[in-house]
């Protein structure tokens, strides 16, 4: 079988139901209540949190978000498909590391022309 959202390859036992479609576990843990980039209080939180320990740059990150923002830092931006070709991860996991780095203003979007691309913060 394959998940109808990412595409991959999965064994009939390692499916998920979510809202009627066919998903792996990574799809499935991404279309429930996952991290959403746009969260206001999620941005407070974060940036109050990393205030208080001390965090600059990518201190307190985990190695997949630190790669993501080395990436985005290096090319001055990129596509979300850039970034998942790239770093050879899902877009699931893409969105879902993406959106800590949103909360933590250390990255954004923004359009160029037709295409999203994810770029630093600053």
């Amino acid at each position: 079988m394959h998940c109808v959202r990412c595409g991959s390859e999965v064994d009939p036992d390692e499916i998920y139901q979510v809202q009627g479609q066919q998903l792996c576990e990574d799809c499935a843990m991404a279309a429930q209540k996952g991290p959403k980039a746009c969260d206001v209080w999620a941005v407070r939180i974060a940036t109050h949190t990393r205030s208080s320990l001390g965090h600059q740059g990518t201190e307190g990150l985990t190695e997949l978000q630190s790669k993501i923002y080395d990436y985005i830092r290096s090319t001055g931006g990129a596509t979300a498909r850039e970034i998942t070709e790239a770093l050879e991860i899902t877009a699931a996991q893409f969105e879902r590391e993406f959106a800590i780095l949103r909360h933590c203003e250390l990255g954004r979007a923004t359009k160029r022309g037709n295409e999203v691309y994810f770029i630093p913060w600053d």
